[in-house]
């Protein structure tokens, strides 16, 4: 007599399975991208102490200056939104908790078998 499974095992079991693949995955990809990223960084650094790269601080920092008060505008175009800054963020907030609440709970067994078979993954990667 063959044993069945049932839909809830079937649902774990992919979802470690896919855990573990995306763990294993992510960390395998994390090493060798930061590996490049700092090694683009020594290669960078190395050719302008060279001189064969010449950096313009001062479009850097007048660029960096427009940046802050682009952002100083916003911050201060929110601030003076009294009706809208807390009350909508907070519901906001709270709508989205609900919503990532309610699909986790419909899909506990997955969501739960995900994780721990992810951090399966990275672990032992």
């Amino acid at each position: 007599m063959t044993k069945s499974h049932n839909p809830t095992q079937q649902e774990m079991a992919m979802g470690a399975l896919a855990g573990i693949c995306s763990g294993y995955l992510f960390k395998k990809v994390s090493k060798y991208a930061a590996a490049t990223a700092i090694v683009g960084y020594l290669a960078i650094q190395g050719a302008s102490q060279a001189g064969y790269i010449k950096i313009n601080w001062k479009k850097v920092n007048d660029q960096i200056e427009d940046l802050k008060e682009d952002l100083t505008d916003e911050i201060s175009e929110i601030v003076t939104d009294e009706d809208t800054l807390v009350l909508e963020n907070e519901g906001r907030l709270k709508a989205t908790a609900r919503r990532a609440y309610e699909a986790v709970k419909q899909n506990a067994a997955t969501s739960g078998s995900f994780t721990a078979g992810f951090a399966f993954g990275i672990l032992f990667a």
